[in-house]
């Protein structure tokens, strides 16, 4: 260590690391944690502010202090503008708690650049274990505020996952789509299908179905045998009844 090492309390990069831990540290006094995250957003490096958006990984029990100290860290990390971009990036691709960082990215970098984020992410959890599906459910609740076609191919893939919400949501991000006759037969079909034992989500489509008339075509058979709670099917549309 040098002499500059020895007066600063360390090289930078074990500060950003010493700091990073301490803002997302329950038993570390509030004080400390906002004069650390002072620390990292003063200094401007990509790991300084990667370290910064750590906060938003820890919720503290005192639900208007922790919202606090989060608004704290946003207003920082709007405050360096671009050079935040890269480093959100990053986080957005690692962390399950999205929320914050996703809406700060798009206060920076604008929606086309948040919509092409979330879709890259939402590629990634579709070829992730199923067994975590929290981030992939809230990524397509995320995906309803665009309307882009590439939305469109994005949900549908997700009508079939084993995860109830998020077939629940795929479909509501469908919904908030320009309709095409493509969409419409992919919902019909799911409303359909045998593998479809949710009756949150068929009731969901049923619900849309119903409202936009939508032709059953080749389902009307076995939606006419087995028809969603409430509906029935009369001259190849479902209807309440």
């Amino acid at each position: 260590m040098g002499l500059f090492d020895f007066l600063t309390g360390g090289s930078p990069e074990k500060q950003i690391k010493k700091y990073g831990k301490k803002i997302k540290d329950k038993d570390t006094p509030i004080e400390d944690r906002q004069a650390a995250a002072i620390w990292l957003a003063d200094n401007g490096s990509p790991e300084a502010i990667v370290a910064l958006l750590g906060r938003f990984d820890m919720d503290y029990e005192h639900g208007m202090k922790d919202a606090s100290e989060k608004d704290e860290v946003s207003n920082l990390v709007l405050g360096l503008g671009q050079r935040s971009i890269e480093p959100l990036e990053a986080k957005l691709r690692r962390t399950l708690k999205f929320a914050r960082p996703l809406a700060l990215y798009e206060q920076i970098a604008g929606q086309d650049a948040a919509m092409n984020i979330v879709l890259e992410l939402l590629d990634v959890e579709y070829e992730r274990s199923e067994l975590k599906p929290d981030k992939k459910r809230q990524l397509l609740i995320k995906v309803t505020e665009y309307v882009d076609p590439r939305v469109t191919a994005s949900a549908v893939r997700f009508l079939d996952d084993f995860d109830e919400g998020c077939r629940y949501a795929a479909a509501e991000a469908l919904f908030a789509q320009d309709e095409t006759p493509a969409v419409r037969e992919a919902l019909v079909a799911r409303l359909a299908s045998p593998d479809e034992e949710s009756n949150r989500v068929r009731v969901r489509i049923a619900e849309v179905a119903t409202a936009r008339r939508w032709p059953l075509g080749d389902h009307a058979d076995a939606l006419t045998e087995n028809p969603p709670v409430g509906y029935k099917v009369a001259n190849g549309v479902l209807i309440a009844g």
